[in-house]
């Protein structure tokens, strides 16, 4: 009959109960992010600063759990392979293996780690103590193994320890879980996006903005505004690259009420600010906050006048589209039938690339659809003209020109494509 020994079987239980504690300890403290810890130690929560110590230091954790664990380990088996020597002779070992394995494998691994995977928190919490403790004591076995590791040139590389990617993926996973809505994951990707946005990318072109010569009577600029419904113009003299001012509707008004005479319109208008197309827009917009102006004036590496660029048009990077009464909200890309789309010329192949989910070629000489139909067919084009895309299959139409511009453009997608699309 086998006896058991009641403190050697205690024993055993201490071990595999401290394997388990090591376990969750590890997957709590190294899963817990520095953010979460942050939050925990601002609420003043029980063990939040033993938490914070030791999340700065992960390699500190991991030894420290590392080798608890691996004692306890040996000491289990040791212990188990020491009774059922006693027991049954050498048959004994494979039964002190077997049942070892099992007990550490569910009691002391994997329950734990799944537990403080789940309340991850608050084990954190509770483990953080003990753990920052047992780091002090074997803190010189710590200070050995991370010399050691400095000298076999496994430092660390200065990554930072959340990257923008990493933000992202939590974006989508709120948005899935439905913590986040649509439009904050809109507005979120719009702000990591933010720096990395150029003046160009938002500006209103050159052919698109309304200017007056610096000749122009006050009476006639006045109807412009009314006309277009700005509240402010850029004014050039002689050609629309010489630009000296900015015109504002209200000093407009205040000279054609107070019936100033002799008043010309370059009298009224301020500096203007240029920057180069290639300026970060967070930057710029920290200007013009400086400068207290609301338009900028962008200029190539020519010093050739190509568009505005307004803190309105700033904002809209990170908020959508502001309009107000003087607006028509024209879509660029409208669907016209199954594989059928009229677009703005001026719409970005990047951005069709990703909102309809094609691979639209990118070039150095052009950005918009209507720069890649006119870099493939090598002219300035007529209406009813088309090119086929030989890479993709997709069909270009130009459906409406303003003068030497192209306005609207009809894109036909293939079958295929198409198919794949309503999939």
């Amino acid at each position: 009959m086998v006896q058991y020994d009641p403190l050697s079987a205690a024993f055993f239980l201490v071990c595999i109960l401290l394997s388990a504690f090591f376990s969750s300890a590890e997957v709590a403290l190294i899963s817990i992010s520095r953010a979460r810890v942050r939050t925990l130690v601002n609420d003043a929560r029980p063990g939040a600063s033993a938490l914070a110590e030791l999340r700065a230091d992960p390699d500190r954790i991991l030894i420290t759990t590392l080798i608890g664990n691996t004692l306890v380990c040996v000491a289990a088996a040791a212990l188990a392979t020491e009774v059922t020597l006693v027991e049954f002779g050498p048959s004994g070992v494979a039964f002190a293996i077997i049942g070892t394995a099992l007990a550490l494998l569910v009691v002391g691994q994997i329950g734990p780690m799944l537990i403080a995977a789940r309340f991850l928190d608050r084990v954190a919490l509770r483990v953080a103590g003990p753990i920052l403790l047992l780091s002090r004591i074997v803190s010189p076995i710590i200070r050995v193994i991370n010399g050691l590791s400095r000298t076999l040139g496994s430092e660390t590389n200065g990554e930072p320890s959340v990257t923008e990617d990493e933000i992202r993926e939590w974006i989508d996973v709120g948005k899935e879980e439905g913590t986040i809505e649509q439009g904050e994951q809109r507005m979120l990707y719009n702000v990591l996006a933010f720096d990395e946005t150029i003046a160009r990318e938002v500006m209103t072109p050159r052919m698109d903005v309304t200017m007056v010569e610096d000749t122009t009577t006050l009476d006639s600029t006045l109807t412009i505004f009314h006309e277009t419904g700005f509240s402010r113009l850029p004014v050039f003299h002689e050609r629309v690259d010489n630009l000296v001012g900015v015109l504002n509707i209200k000093d407009v008004y205040s000279a054609i009420v107070t019936h100033t005479t002799g008043v010309r319109i370059t009298d009224l208008c301020y500096d203007p600010y240029f920057v180069p197309e290639t300026k970060k827009i967070d930057d710029l917009l920290r200007e013009l906050q400086v400068r207290k102006v609301p338009m900028a004036m962008v200029m190539d590496e020519y010093g050739g006048f190509v568009g505005v660029v307004t803190i309105e048009d700033i904002l809209e990077e990170l908020v959508g589209d502001i309009l107000d009464e003087f607006d028509e909200e024209e879509p660029q890309v409208e669907p016209a039938g199954e594989g059928i789309y009229l677009i703005d010329a001026s719409a970005w192949i990047e951005d069709l690339n990703e909102r309809i989910g094609l691979s639209l070629p990118m070039g150095d000489g052009y950005e918009t659809i209507g720069g890649l139909l006119i870099d493939r067919l090598g002219h300035i084009p007529h209406p009813g003209e088309t090119v086929t895309l030989p890479d993709t299959g997709i069909t270009l139409v130009v459906m409406q020109m303003r003068g030497k511009r192209i306005i609207r453009i009809k894109m036909l997608l293939p079958l295929s494509v198409s198919a794949d699309e309503n999939r």
